[in-house]
């Protein structure tokens, strides 16, 4: 099928504090109002978390802000999930380099109001990335998460299992699965949860290193080096019908490597437990925090989206994209540019119409736009009305 267009829609603005810091760190995607259609959560580092209900086809532009809660040093990472069984998905976020907490907000529900805020964990200063799933093969859910602490001895990998009252606090149970890890002088982020050695239960893939859960404990094995701050996937890319990771470097800029990073897929040869075989897509991406898999051209193939934030520096002379690398099912690729000029942090892909396709849902982290909150619909769903 052919390549998509896209229609880049603002369905609203969060302006945060400008003095302190200048930016909204945090944003997912859920149904929190229960009326079968995708909203969007978005967060400023300091100052309001809101979220965004979606009015479904036809109204895209009318967009109605309500408030969660007032907040303080919110990393990004972050994801919702119903914790209490009631069918409303709370919010689970880390602090930042200023924060030694992990917490979650209690929606509402139909009472409407702010949210609740309680503590998950205390531990070192400054979270990123989390991910839940059954990672110990005994049925149990776990929230998996990255703390990383002053950067200079490495991040530490903690699970805890979802308490049967998860309105306790803390939440009993944190367990450290690995310790300072650290790749290329920085501490290592990104998460995921899948079944990359095809035997029915689930890995953990953490920075460039995969989990097995093995007689009680966490096995670590590296399947990767000399790449940074990584965002992480995993799919059937090359149509074998087995899992593998695609990777992208999401902050090298920021982090002393102005050239930018890349984009790469990573295949386990005979010896899962060695490196995985590297096949780079693209190079010099400046800082690619955004990665997603989906089919977004219709052709049954996952397909590949990043989106880049941009150097504040040089956001007119090397704007940002939004890149989409069309699948042939077999691992080749055609790489499309779907926006040029509005950088994007913590991007998705979603189904925000429920007409059976992919939108891409973000927001900017730095640049004139980046209290906006941006839908691009992929117009395989239909004209935007």
């Amino acid at each position: 099928m052919a390549m998509p267009g896209f229609t880049k829609v603002v369905i609203g603005e969060l302006e945060n504090d400008v003095e302190s810091s200048p930016m909204n760190t945090f944003l997912a995607v859920g149904d929190v109002d229960r009326d079968g259609l995708l909203d969007v959560v978005v967060s400023g580092r300091n100052g309001k978390m809101a979220w965004f209900r979606n009015p479904g086809p036809g109204h895209e532009r009318e967009w109605v802000r309500y408030p969660v809660a007032d907040v303080r040093n919110i990393e990004a990472g972050g994801l919702l999930a119903d914790l209490t069984g009631e069918g409303y998905p709370a919010i689970i976020v880390g602090g930042d380099y200023r924060s030694n907490e992990i917490r979650w907000w209690e929606n509402p529900g139909p009472r409407g109001g702010l949210w609740t805020e309680r503590t998950i964990a205390r531990l070192d200063f400054k979270f990123h990335d989390t991910a839940l799933g059954d990672i110990t093969g005994d049925g149990v859910t776990s929230l998996i998460f990255w703390n990383q602490g002053s950067g200079r001895a490495g991040a530490n990998l903690y699970r805890v299992p979802l308490p049967r009252d998860p309105r306790v606090t803390p939440w009993p149970g944190v367990e450290q699965i690995a310790a300072g890890r650290m790749e290329d002088g920085q501490p290592e982020e990104g998460l995921c949860v899948a079944d990359i050695d095809g035997d029915g239960r689930n890995e953990l893939i953490a920075g460039t290193w995969w989990y097995k859960w093995v007689g009680g404990r966490c096995e670590g094995h590296q399947f990767a080096r000399g790449v940074i701050t990584t965002r992480l996937a995993a799919g059937d890319i090359d149509g074998d019908g087995r899992l593998e990771v695609v990777l992208s470097e999401g902050d090298p800029c920021i982090f002393g490597r102005p050239e930018g990073g890349k984009l790469a897929w990573y295949k386990p040869g005979a010896d899962t437990h060695a490196l995985w075989h590297e096949h780079v897509i693209e190079d010099h991406l400046m800082d690619a925090h955004s990665l997603q898999l989906g089919d977004v051209c219709g052709n049954g193939c996952l397909d590949i989206f990043v989106g880049e934030i941009g150097v504040k520096a040089t956001f007119e002379t090397h704007k940002p994209r939004l890149l989409l690398f069309e699948n042939d099912g077999r691992a080749g690729f055609t790489r499309h540019v779907i926006d040029e000029g509005t950088g994007t942090h913590e991007a998705v892909l979603r189904d925000m119409r429920n007409r059976g396709v992919l939108d891409i849902v973000g927001k900017p982290l730095h640049g004139a736009e980046r209290w906006q909150v941006h839908v691009w619909y992929n117009q395989r769903g239909g004209p935007v009305q």
